[in-house]
């Protein structure tokens, strides 16, 4: 009973083992191992019936080992605490690891590595049907033609397996995420016009049905103490703007539900006469989201674009006047076009933050280091928040004038503003634009951005005297304001040219020995790590800076190899904290200059002229 992947609705389970091994003196030159794996999953023409397939697919240990680098170059953080499989040098050149005992000891290290790696669910390995999941795990167990070539079965006792527990788990969380999800796509919708009473009403009994039906589990401390870290974290961040925050320990108002939370937003965005017209639909920059979405109420040429390159169609009616295109797949449309636009446009704050980090530091009383730390970890996603100094960047870059109602015990309001002396990338004059933020709790770590606007009075006659910005402008000037990413990355590289072209004051700042031997140290430690501690790999990347640092070779030169080792990202990043290694000024500047000129060359390829 073969199937095609594309009648599989949902994986309920999937189990990767190594099985045994074998090794053919006469035809293999090294051992190979026996990857098992079992996939239970629902299927299109079963319904609701559990279905069981298992494959079989021989690795050697080299692919463990790419593998393994593979995971560490995608989740360099969660693999910080995995160590890798164990090579058994010495045993590999004494010809000793093909004998029976050995493989059988290979085998279960290879079978702990498996269950280290798949018990981190934060890398989604396993969810092959996920289109945002890595390919990683699903490539290595040969997946694709492992299903369609694998007998299928029906799962035995299904009653009693432990599928179900798995399934009435599901059912948890699909309610929690009900409470928790954002407003533009649950029923708390203020576009909607519903109201929240009743529908907070209906959320708290079926939690507490929920609650008297669930087994008693107990919760793990541990990740429950890092998330409240992280929680505190971000509101000290938020405290720097002078927030009114609540230090009183174990405060309701760091546990409160999201629709709690939501809900009190909403009375305070009443109160000054503003109502929401746009939620993100997840938890991470949402205050990207927010730009970019008033942004291309300006002018929608990202998404008309967008639209023609994913063949997506217009929206178009019929004659009964009923549209043809169905909501549910306009908005994830939409979504999604956010999502590729908010990348972008992260990119390319972090990169402006870090063209201006000199100014920057001067603005916010911070060393340059740990704002390049931050603005680098905000670039790899490993920051997932739109902070204090984000937020000013994003305003200055944009030349934003961003009004913020906090939900604080104060209901403050706060005006950011661009900062002085730095030139915004985005055409057009000022846009002012109404945010709602809702502070960092246990439920939404990284804080929530709502956009506002002043609640339109419906009358003709009155709206002339009480328009807004966007409706005194006319149709060519509301365009000019907002020309696309493309037209704001054409932008930054003028910027860049004309950063790199005068003489910036970035090096004439005096050398600090200090933090050169701190960082030397910690450059050092980064690069023998993601050489995988090789030696050979190590000794190369000191013998290059070294003939760097004596001017044997170009900065273009050493920027390029640079690239080659450790990609470009890996050395924008390296070069950074490098100009404050390097003691000699005229070196600092040939390396500054040839980062950003390869940066400007690779958005020249990217945006079409």
């Amino acid at each position: 009973m073969p199937l095609a992947i594309s009648d599989v609705t949902a994986i309920l389970q999937v189990r990767v083992r190594i099985d045994g091994s074998q090794f053919d003196r006469s035809v293999m030159t090294e051992p190979e191992f026996l990857l098992s794996t079992r996939v239970v999953f629902r299927s299109v023409r079963h319904g609701g019936t559990q279905l069981q397939a298992s494959w079989r697919v021989f690795r050697n240990f080299h692919e463990f080992q790419a593998l393994d680098v593979q995971l560490r170059h995608a989740f360099s953080q969660d693999m910080k605490l995995l160590a890798p499989p164990v090579p058994h040098r010495r045993r590999t050149w004494l010809r000793r690891h093909r004998n029976a005992t050995f493989l059988a000891k290979r085998c279960a290290e290879l079978n702990e590595y498996l269950d280290r790696v798949l018990s981190n669910s934060h890398m989604r390995l396993t969810r092959f049907l996920d289109p945002r999941a890595p390919l990683m795990l699903r490539c290595f167990c040969n997946f694709d033609a492992g299903l369609s070539t694998a007998k299928v079965t029906v799962l035995p006792n299904q009653v009693e397996n432990c599928v179900l527990y798995l399934d009435y788990r599901d059912r948890d969380v699909d309610v929690q995420a009900r409470i928790d999800e954002t407003v533009d796509s649950s029923e708390y919708s203020a576009l909607e016009g519903v109201e929240f009473d009743e529908e907070t009403d209906e959320l708290d009994s079926e939690e507490q049905l929920i609650e008297q039906r669930r087994p008693a589990r107990r919760l793990e401390g541990r990740s429950d103490d890092a998330r409240l870290d992280e929680v505190q974290a971000n509101l000290m961040d938020d405290k720097a703007r002078n927030l009114i925050i609540c230090t009183r320990y174990e405060c309701a108002c760091r546990v409160s539900p999201f629709h709690l939370t939501h809900h009190k937003m909403m009375q305070m965005l009443r109160l000054r006469d503003l109502k929401q017209t746009y939620a993100p639909p997840g938890g991470a920059l949402t205050a990207l989201y927010c730009v970019l979405y008033k942004l291309q109420q300006f002018n929608d040429l990202d998404k008309r674009l967008y639209d023609a390159l994913t063949g997506f169609p217009t929206k178009t009616s019929n004659e009964i006047g009923i549209s043809t295109q169905e909501p549910s797949d306009a908005l994830s449309n939409d979504h999604l076009q956010l999502s590729n636009g908010v990348d972008l446009l992260r990119q390319t704050l972090a990169n402006y933050g870090l063209l201006h980090v000199h100014t920057l530091e001067r603005y916010f009383c911070t060393a340059a280091v740990d704002l390049k730390k931050r603005l680098h970890e905000f670039k790899s996603r490993r920051q997932m928040r739109v902070g204090a100094v984000e937020l000013v960047l994003l305003a200055t870059m944009l030349n934003l004038c961003i009004q913020l109602v906090t939900n604080d015990h104060e209901g403050s309001e706060q005006q950011i503003l661009p900062l002085a002396g730095l030139r915004s990338i985005r055409e057009g004059g000022r846009i002012t634009m109404t945010c709602g933020y809702i502070l960092p709790t246990f439920v939404c770590v990284n804080g929530l951005y709502l956009l506002a606007e002043r609640r339109r009075v419906v009358s003709e006659s009155m709206s002339p005297v009480l328009g807004s910005e966007e409706t005194i402008l006319t149709e060519q000037q509301r365009r000019r304001m907002w020309t696309g990413l493309d037209e704001m990355e054409r932008c930054f590289m003028a910027e860049i040219e004309r950063i790199v072209s005068s003489e910036a004051d970035a090096f004439a700042l005096a050398f600090d020995f200090h933090v050169a031997d701190s960082l030397n140290s910690a450059i050092l430690d980064a690069v023998w790590d993601d050489c995988q501690h090789n030696p050979n790999l190590f000794y190369l990347f000191h013998r290059q800076a070294r003939q760097f640092g004596k001017g044997h070779t170009t900065a273009r030169f050493f920027m390029q190899y640079l690239e080659v080792t450790f990609g470009f990202e890996g050395a924008s990043y390296l070069v950074d904290f490098l100009l404050h290694v390097l003691p000699e000024k005229d070196l600092r500047k040939q390396l500054w200059n040839a980062r950003w000129i390869r940066l400007h060359r690779q958005l020249a390829k990217r945006v079409s002229p």
